[in-house]
């Protein structure tokens, strides 16, 4: 479709627009990537009236000619540039889905299930993609660690955890004849920001609950009820959403604030009768969450083939209590773990799957986030750390010294500071003894360091394995 037409398409929709030029110009894309954009490119981008928002639409429509701009009613006070229209707010997505139906249909064809919650989103989602191929129904996995299906990588990395609206549909128009059922992270912030805006979700899961994002949210209960607007919202009818057994506090949490809600609890592996767990299940949150994957699948499947699945042959994902095994009988464990309740989590279960192991902890905390977190991290690993190794994260913006301090400001034992994450990882590695064990939280999967807006490559297991090479 030509610029002239889309623009005759949406034209009650403007609010007004400036200099649009090369109107017969094909567009055959949408994004809301202005740095890519090209000039077959649609680009839906808001923009408010602060230094910040201004100078970074500027920075990033530098050097590019995008076939159209579709920006906020109120920005165009600000933004002169040409093939830029405005739209009120209450109409973005309306807009966007107009477009998208036209541009990259959904079918309706491939299955949606949507998973929440603080911690265990990544793995529960791939571990349900796992078994729903295993059971003759192809599927992918959608969110942190990228796009996936069983063979592996699809897409690495998708900037979110939830993609945004208008990218989550491509996705969907691009995988839909091929798999089934696509099980996607679904973010607090995404549900806020209605970044499923039309979907309706044949499944849905809330793992966990506890502090997080608490610089985005103004409180728990606002983050509570953020998480609620999944089963109010997006749930087909007669959905319920599905609650670990571990999670009973969450499960009458849902029930006292919402009573109309369609909540259960999923079947424990000991109900379904497995006697032999691997030991990555060996955590009451790994267990919890194959047991959502287990009965997600139980929901959309039925019951028949489920007890066919060995917990042994699900491929589990990178970075999630990952173990590589070292000399003088000791081992690193790399885990995404960055919130004080992971923390705790995969802390409780190391000293219960390695009795008579001691445990070195090597972890940080990621800048431009809720700072009331980080002294609450140290807290956690303090309580069952037997060595404290504080380093950086991904600082972002802010000085690691700094964030290193509010950590350690929860610390009430011995610990060292390494800033270098590098540094400190190998001096963790270097001065380990027999029968110890090595931590290291809070990244798994990622291969890069964030700093001052640059991701450098890094990978933790890159680290381990140069380490163990020698």
């Amino acid at each position: 479709m030509n610029k002239k037409a889309l623009l005759d398409l949406i034209n009650s929709d403007i609010a007004s627009r400036n200099i649009i030029t090369s109107f017969g110009t094909d567009i055959t894309n949408i994004t809301t990537n202005l740095q890519t954009a090209k000039p077959e490119d649609i680009v839906f981008y808001k923009v408010y009236n602060n230094g910040k928002s201004i100078d970074d639409f500027n920075k990033r429509i530098t050097g590019r000619n995008p076939g159209l701009v579709i920006l906020n009613h109120g920005a165009e006070a600000f933004i002169k540039n040409e093939n830029c229209i405005f739209i009120s707010a209450e109409k973005f997505l309306a807009v966007q889905k107009r477009l998208l139906d036209m541009m990259f249909p959904d079918k309706g064809t491939m299955k949606i299930i949507g998973v929440t919650g603080t911690n265990g989103k990544t793995t529960t989602v791939n571990l349900a993609m796992e078994i729903s191929t295993m059971l003759g129904h192809p599927a992918i996995s959608i969110g942190t660690i990228g796009v996936h299906d069983a063979a592996g990588t699809l897409i690495d990395d998708l900037e979110s955890t939830t993609p945004s609206f208008v990218e989550f549909r491509k996705l969907i128009s691009q995988y839909q004849s091929k798999y089934e059922v696509c099980f996607i992270e679904v973010s607090s912030h995404s549900l806020v920001q209605d970044r499923l805006h039309g979907l309706m979700l044949d499944g849905g899961a809330w793992t966990s609950f506890s502090q997080d994002h608490l610089d985005y949210h103004n409180s728990m209960e606002e983050y509570f009820e953020a998480k609620m607007i999944l089963e109010k919202k997006y749930l087909k009818p007669g959905k319920s959403l599905l609650v670990p057994f571990f999670e009973k506090d969450l499960y009458k949490n849902i029930l006292k604030n919402h009573p109309s809600a369609k909540v259960k609890i999923a079947k424990t592996l000991e109900e379904r009768k497995y006697k032999e767990k691997p030991l990555f299940y060996h955590s009451p949150y790994n267990q919890s969450n194959v047991e959502l994957a287990l009965q997600l699948n139980e929901d959309l499947w039925g019951s028949d083939n489920i007890s066919s699945i060995k917990l042994e042959n699900i491929k589990t994902p990178l970075g999630r209590f990952s173990v590589i095994e070292l000399d003088n009988d000791s081992m690193a464990i790399i885990d995404y773990a960055h919130t004080p309740d992971a923390l705790l989590n995969i802390g409780k279960a190391i000293k219960e799957a390695f009795p008579g192991y001691s445990l070195t902890v090597v972890f940080g905390c990621g800048g431009n986030r809720d700072k009331t977190k980080r002294p609450l991290m140290g807290k956690a690993v303090a309580s069952f750390a037997d060595k404290i190794i504080v380093t950086s994260d991904n600082p972002r913006d802010e000085a690691p010294e700094d964030i290193v301090m509010d950590v350690i400001n929860g610390i009430s034992k011995g610990y060292e500071a390494v800033i270098d994450r590098k540094k400190a990882i190998i001096y963790a590695l270097d001065s380990k003894r027999k029968k110890e064990i090595v931590l290291i939280a809070g990244k798994g999967h990622e291969e890069y360091q964030e700093i001052k807006g640059v991701k450098h490559a890094f990978s933790d297991f890159n680290i381990v394995q140069n380490f163990k090479n020698g």
